[in-house]
């Protein structure tokens, strides 16, 4: 049993990073270095009174030039810009480690999912966000000529084109085609970037409420919505894009990789946890690869829907027959070992993934090259009288809707697994018929709701840090500041969660500006160097883990050495040239006192003090003070990590001192949400049984300090299968300890075990197998003389070289007082017996088979319904005989004592026959067995499962279907796949195919033209920055925006 004492479970805590990866080490080393360069630069230039401009105007801050501009190793300011943003990302990296490792509660599990919660949120959001965030993106025409986007939150569509348009007398329009430039009768005005088919407005607002509705199904367990939530992936892939240009690749890259990276060495995840990241990237290069072969054709009429043709077949290769091929390509970068986020290996997880959406990008290809056509196809139906107009939309309207209803109907409501070898298929269904009703109209192309749009901003930061920031544990667990006050600990860690993600989000486009310039051979410098630092870290850290000097302590230590050689460096590189450019802006200053601020030069900015003056102090002290920051910031890390819980995983053998501590608390089950899901689920109308303060008790555990690291829990079905499978656990003992054998069954899924039946007898063996490799026994052993010949038994078999159980699981008492306790004689052998058992017990343990002990539970003595049991098996009897077991060494012995009368004392009053509880009851002890499972049983290294055949979801028939849509797609120039047509039988020209030389020529593109084709073929699913937004932006920062990416 634990001998703990409350100081000695206190102190038992290693400090932070003794057991953590060496790329998390890596990791604290590399920003622990920045962070000291950047402290001390900033000590040394306000020692030296260059921190603030003339008398302290203007303090040394990073201009917002310097964040746009690329990296100059000559100059002060630029390199401080990217040390001090650098600085702020790895602070943020330790906040997302300290969430995860060392939170300042432990960590809790989701709430249980309620439809009625998982509603009402959806619809306050889309309200919010249709009623106070509506607003229209209209473009005028200036009195200059130039575009404008109206911001008003209401309006009209008008002066859509700035060419030249005529009013309408005859219900027709005539305007100037945008891309042929010629003349067009019954065409609707001209659409802009911010009002055509899927702008950049929409987009981000789609991505926004999929981002919020992808979250909360995270945050409180929302299963039930598992196949909706799969068709939001598959519109997150088939917005996928791409851009010819290195630079431009290489930003996109980092775009989508920079975050996940160093979260993955920072938490020391597998890049697949982040499985979204990874398809995007695949998918990203898979675009640009297709469109980069023969870009000269791209703006041919066959030759790009050639290209995606063979990319079509490749993927129904690929994925949609079982030749191999897959598992022949990525064999050679995947394997089958277990990781996180990859339970069957890497290579099992990616053809899991990618197979899920394997056609969404190409399907979004095919949508993007016919978009010119589709937004004209609009223009045309608009240009048509009212009734005409409207009967040609619902003609395509109703197809889809058929084909939807198709779909609920029949895959939606499959159960996952089914529904996951579908969801290829058939998840566009819903996808184009969104695209289509959200693009019904003008109105709907021209308005979007502006909250929704800030969220699908920042789509990828939410995505990942999601993981560690607002929920923990790989989003498994969530992450408690004020425990007992679930939603309001839900607002606080809510607002956290996404301050940190909008600020990730400028820091990545900061630093991928400074890093990545577009200059080729700047952008390979830059990741060539960025690579070989963060190599050098890892090889340090490599070193450090192996002469085992792994502590803060030392990660400060080298931190101090690499950031003053890095701080060093800086100053010999930059540090005269600024001293030259101060001196001659402060001459410049003095000789021109009234030049207007902004027209300084950005140095003179920084600029106080005479550099030539500097004093010894202002030289030698920002080291110090470098120390000094590196020292508190450890020395709070360390509090942190001392004070706070720990991230989800096995509890510590010091939790064997509470594991018992606990009781039965009463819980209204009539409250409003449990009648809503009565309602619900089982149709009731009202319910009959309610008590006031609660019909029902729950086993739980009492709150320990967080620095005990003891997170109890519930432990369900796969839970116990991940630490009991290909294992074996014996019951020996009496029907206390058969009822606990009982509730250990019911926990691992046999729910009728234990169920009353005559027709058994009591006093017998009883076996089970569960998951075919875990053989549960109970064997009855009632006196204490039958469990010592049993445990003898065991271990005899054990000495011989038999199999053994992995865990006993022993309990009595009652009988023996019972029944053979009478006499002096009687006790003194017992007393013997139990010093035998004692001996077997030990001896069991080391044959490495630990040993649990059952301690009788609670008797109602008014309720023992014979003679004999009132006359010797009282309360006041068994509570003699407890101490008998333990003055013998019984409970000294064990290596785990589950105490009966902690879960039975409470509610003696419910033991029928004096002896025995209902099954709630026992259910309490089994899961306090089940705790003490993570440090009676070493980990499970037999937990070896076979990864299923990379190509077992194939399917050869739905992937021939997919194939001919595509086929249709393409020579039928329609982006809803032959859906369109179905208005030219009400509506005369507006087939997509006669579209197609209006909307996107073969001839030499013009420039107008060549800005449509590169939006809508090179650049997928993109939309340009409307010139009123260009215009407070910068080239780099437009980057985002032109390559239509998913996550923002």
């Amino acid at each position: 049993m634990s001998s703990y004492s409350q100081d000695d479970i206190l102190t038992l805590h290693p400090a932070p990073l003794t057991h953590a990866p060496t790329s998390t080490i890596a990791t604290a080393l590399l920003f622990g270095s920045i962070t000291f360069a950047t402290a001390t630069l900033a000590a040394r230039l306000w020692l030296a009174g260059l921190w603030s401009w003339r008398d302290g105007g203007r303090p040394f801050w990073p201009s917002s030039s310097y964040q746009t501009q690329p990296l100059d190793e000559t100059s002060l300011p630029s390199i401080y810009n990217l040390l001090h943003h650098s600085s702020v990302f790895g602070f943020i990296l330790l906040y997302s480690y300290i969430c995860e490792n060392h939170p300042p509660y432990p960590h809790e599990e989701k709430a249980m999912y309620d439809r009625d919660e998982f509603l009402f949120c959806i619809i306050i959001v889309v309200l919010l966000a249709g009623g106070r965030s509506w607003r229209c993106h209209c473009v005028g025409v200036a009195k200059d000529g130039t575009q404008q986007t109206n911001r008003m939150s209401k309006g009209t569509v008008s002066d859509l084109t700035t060419g030249h348009r005529k009013k309408r007398g005859d219900g027709i329009n005539v305007n100037e085609d945008y891309t042929t430039g010629a003349m067009t009768a019954a065409v609707a005005p001209l659409p802009s970037a911010d009002n055509d088919v899927l702008n950049r407005h929409q987009t981000e607002e789609w991505k926004g409420w999929m981002q919020f509705t992808f979250l909360l199904y995270h945050y409180i367990h929302a299963t039930e919505v598992y196949n909706g939530i799969r068709v939001l992936i598959t519109c997150y892939l088939w917005l996928t894009g791409f851009d010819y240009s290195l630079p431009r690749v290489l930003q996109m890259l980092w775009r989508l990789n920079f975050l996940v990276v160093f979260l993955c060495l920072t938490h020391g995840n597998s890049y697949i946890l982040y499985y979204i990241c990874p398809l995007h990237t695949f998918f990203f290069l898979i675009v640009y690869a297709l469109m980069y072969v023969g870009k000269d054709k791209n703006y041919n009429k066959w030759w790009i829907r050639f290209k995606i043709g063979v990319l079509a077949l490749m993927i129904y290769s690929l994925w949609d027959i079982d030749w191999g091929f897959f598992e022949a390509i990525h064999r050679l970068f995947l394997g089958e070992e277990p990781t996180a986020g990859a339970p069957f290996g890497t290579l099992w997880e990616w053809y899991f993934r990618s197979y899920l959406d394997h056609w969404s990008a190409l399907l979004g290809m095919v949508f993007a090259l016919n978009a010119p056509i589709v937004s004209l196809f609009y223009r045309k139906l608009e240009a048509r009288s009212v009734g005409r107009q409207w009967i040609g939309k619902l003609s395509v309207l109703a197809g889809m809707m058929y084909a939807f209803v198709l779909w609920v109907h029949g895959p939606f409501m499959m159960e996952k697994e089914a529904y996951n070898e579908t969801n290829p298929y058939f998840g566009f269904i819903p996808l184009i018929l969104y695209v289509y009703v959200r693009n019904l109209t003008p109105t709907f192309r021209s308005h979007s709701m502006e909250l929704l749009q800030e969220i699908g901003k920042t789509t990828l930061e939410t995505y990942l840090m999601q993981h560690h920031v607002w929920l923990t544990s790989n989003s498994k667990t969530v992450l408690v500041f004020i425990p007992r006050f679930p939603r309001l600990n839900m607002l606080v860690v809510t607002f956290c969660y996404v301050k940190i993600c909008r600020k990730l989000h400028n820091l990545t486009s900061v630093l991928r500006n400074v890093l990545l310039p577009h200059d080729r051979n700047a952008c390979v410098r830059c990741l060539t160097s960025m690579s070989l630092v963060i190599c050098g870290f890892y090889l340090t850290a490599f070193i450090l883990d192996r002469i085992h000097v792994i502590s803060l302590s030392a990660v400060g230590i080298v931190s101090v050495i690499c950031g003053g050689l890095l701080y060093q460096a800086v100053m010999d590189s930059t540090w005269s040239e600024y001293h030259n450019a101060v001196k001659k802006a402060r001459e410049d200053e003095d000789d021109d006192e009234d030049t207007s601020f902004a027209d300084k030069s950005d140095v003179s900015y920084y600029t106080a003090g005479d550099l030539t003056k500097e004093s010894i102090i202002a030289k030698l002290c920002p080291p110090i003070i470098g120390v000094m920051f590196l020292f508190v910031l450890g020395s709070i890390w360390n509090e942190i990590a001392f004070a706070g819980a720990s991230s989800v995983g096995a509890l510590p053998p010091q939790c064997a001192e509470f594991v018992n501590d606990g009781s039965w608390i009463p819980v209204d089950t009539c409250n409003e949400s449990s009648r809503g899901m009565a309602y619900r689920n089982h149709h009731v109308a009202s319910f009959g049984t309610c008590s006031l303060h609660g019909a029902s008790f729950i086993w739980a555990w009492k709150e320990q300090p967080a620095r005990t690291h003891c997170r109890f829990g519930l432990r369900g079905k796969a839970k116990l299968k991940r630490l009991l499978i290909r294992r074996h656990v014996l019951f020996i003992g009496d029907s206390m300890t058969r009822n606990l054998y009982h509730a250990s069954l019911r926990a691992m899924g046999v729910r009728e075990a234990g169920a009353y039946d005559a027709t058994i007898p009591k006093h017998t063996d009883l076996n089970e197998v569960m998951w075919d490799t875990t053989p549960v026994n109970f064997k009855w052993a009632p006196l204490a003389v039958d469990q010592l010949n049993s445990l003898r038994g065991v271990n005899n078999i054990a000495l011989n070289g038999g199999d053994i159980p992995d865990l006993i699981v022993m309990g009595g008492g009652a009988w023996d007082r019972l029944h053979v306790y009478a006499t002096d004689e009687d006790r003194q052998s017992h007393a013997a017996t139990l010093r035998d058992l004692a001996h077997e017990m030990l001896k069991s343990q080391e044959l490495g088979m630990p040993v649990v002990w059952t301690v009788p539970t609670t008797i109602n003595s008014q309720a023992l319904n014979t003679e004999e049991k009132r006359d010797h098996m009282r309360e006041e009897d068994m509570e003699a005989m407890r101490a008998v077991y333990s003055l013998n060494g019984i409970l000294a012995s064990s290596s785990f004592v589950i105490d009966g009368t902690a879960f039975t004392s409470s509610r003696v009053s419910e033991s029928f026959d004096g002896v025995h509880y209902p099954h709630e009851v026992y259910d309490a002890g089994a899961q306090i067995l089940f705790q003490a499972l993570d440090w009676l049983l070493p980990e499970n290294t037999d937990d070896i499962v076979t990864a299923p055949n990379a190509g077992k979801m194939s399917n050869p028939t739905f992937g021939f279907i997919i194939l001919t849509l595509v086929a249709i797609g393409l020579v039928s120039f329609d982006g809803f796949l032959g859906f369109s047509y179905l208005a030219s039988f009400f509506v005369k020209g507006v087939k997509p195919c006669d579209l197609y030389d209006d909307a996107s020529p073969e001839s030499a593109p013009s420039e107008q033209q060549t800005l449509v084709l590169k939006r809508n073929l090179g650049l997928i699913k993109t939309r340009q920055p409307s010139p009123f937004k260009a215009s407070r932006r910068t080239h780099n920062e437009s980057v985002d925006d032109e390559i239509a990416a998913l996550l923002r």
